[in-house]
């Protein structure tokens, strides 16, 4: 198996929040957005569908974020964003110097 990156975010999504969206809502391509957004910040990402995470949001999608062995709160996601809201729920951005 792949070393882990002690920098890798994991994104756990909720798999039934996903099948209760319509088609047209966006949740889709969701777990790819997510990836994409997180990517671009030059963190390594690894995006799981998941069980239930407590919350059945309306329209939304349950998320919660997991960097260096920290658990973010579950994030509700508008399926038709980009994902740049996870940002802000990342715990305590990196500022160290290689």
């Amino acid at each position: 198996m792949g070393e882990t990156s002690t920098r890798e975010t994991q994104a756990q999504v909720c798999h039934r929040c996903l099948m209760r969206l319509e088609t047209s809502a966006g949740g889709v391509d969701l777990p790819r957005r997510i990836r994409a957004t997180l990517a671009a910040r030059g963190e390594a990402v690894r995006v799981e569908l998941t069980g239930c995470l407590g919350w059945c949001p309306v329209g939304r999608v349950s998320v919660q974020l997991r960097r260096a062995g920290e658990l973010s709160d579950v994030v509700l996601l508008d399926p038709a964003r980009d994902g740049a809201e996870l940002l802000t729920h990342l715990p305590c951005p990196s500022t160290e110097t290689p």
